[in-house]
């Protein structure tokens, strides 16, 4: 009997220290890695941290913005600023301007539409021309319809083309419109779901 208990006691002493061993190896193995993987995480959170303040700098320059403000924006903020109105209207946005954006600015998307933007942050009234550039997004950007948004009005060309080709115009008093049924609504948009029960 006293022999099986020695045999047990070395089994179990050689088991130890195998497994001391594995983790010995396997910390020492780790370590190296140990700084890298600190400073991915903590990059991680910065970014995390950073897209969360540019979302509240960008809700609180939404819930800020007139009519009247927005008449000073250049077109990329004029874009910025629809991203977050139709976030707000419930809309999923991609945000597609800037470059290469084959006549769209953003592409809306909910639980049946797929809407190809182009925005105009003009002084004077907008023409023919970005109906034309909606129309061939729509198409790129397979579409189920386009919208022309502008921060002013539109010429008699424009809204007779936009009529016969089912392009929606937003001007500047349906864009105030927009604007004046989301104020408010920013504390429960995290709650908001991904589109509206009804389509704008």
């Amino acid at each position: 009997m006293p022999e099986i208990h020695g045999m047990f006691r070395v089994l179990q002493q050689s088991v130890t220290a195998w497994a001391s061993g594995v983790l010995t190896a396997g910390w020492e193995a780790f370590l190296p890695f140990l700084p890298s993987l600190a400073a991915t995480a903590a990059l991680l959170v910065l970014v995390a941290v950073a897209g969360i303040a540019i979302r509240i700098h960008r809700d609180r320059v939404f819930h800020g913005a007139t009519l009247c403000s927005i008449d000073t924006m250049d077109g990329t903020q004029f874009e910025e600023f629809l991203t977050v109105l139709f976030t707000h209207l419930g809309y999923r946005v991609q945000h597609v301007g800037m470059s290469h954006d084959f006549g769209a600015d953003l592409v809306l998307t909910s639980s049946h539409q797929r809407i190809v933007v182009q925005a105009k942050r003009y002084a004077r009234n907008v023409g023919i021309g970005a109906v034309q550039e909606a129309l061939g997004a729509v198409q790129y950007y397979r579409g189920t319809r386009g919208m022309v948004v502008a921060s002013s009005g539109f010429t008699e060309p424009a809204r007779e083309l936009a009529a016969r080709s089912g392009v929606e115009l937003w001007d500047r008093q349906r864009l105030g419109a927009a604007m004046t049924r989301t104020a408010g609504k920013h504390s429960d948009i995290a709650r908001k779901p991904a589109y509206n029960v009804h389509e704008e």
